[in-house]
């Protein structure tokens, strides 16, 4: 014979051993939801700082090879300026020596035509 539960408080009191053990799960993963998001926020903040860490290093790391580089640069230009510099006071003395070296025929030129000597 099988018998069939009546409706009332006996259903309650036969039932209620399956709420107590689902309100027993819900609290653990409510227990477990809270524990991961306070482990997130623990790696959340690692990586935050792991992060400040890596840019601080490239700032500083580029900083190094920006300055390297200028330096670099500087040198290499005041190289270029130095040959530049040579060239220029090489080709100003050979002017000066071509200057130096056509002045007194043409100042003996100049003084024949305006004293009126034939060429």
């Amino acid at each position: 014979m099988l018998a069939v539960p009546s409706a009332g408080e006996d259903i309650v009191r036969e039932v209620a051993f399956l709420f107590e053990a689902l309100d027993g799960v819900r609290a653990r993963a409510q227990a477990e939801h809270e524990s991961a998001q306070a482990a997130a926020a623990v790696v959340e903040a690692d990586v935050q700082a792991q992060r400040a860490q890596i840019l601080a290093a490239a700032r500083e790391q580029g900083e190094r090879v920006a300055a390297r580089l200028l330096c670099e640069h500087r040198e290499a230009y005041e190289r270029e300026a130095a040959t530049l510099l040579a060239d220029a006071r090489r080709e100003a003395a050979r002017v000066l020596a071509r200057g130096r070296e056509s002045t007194p025929t043409l100042v003996a030129e100049v003084m024949r035509r305006i004293g009126g000597q034939p060429s």
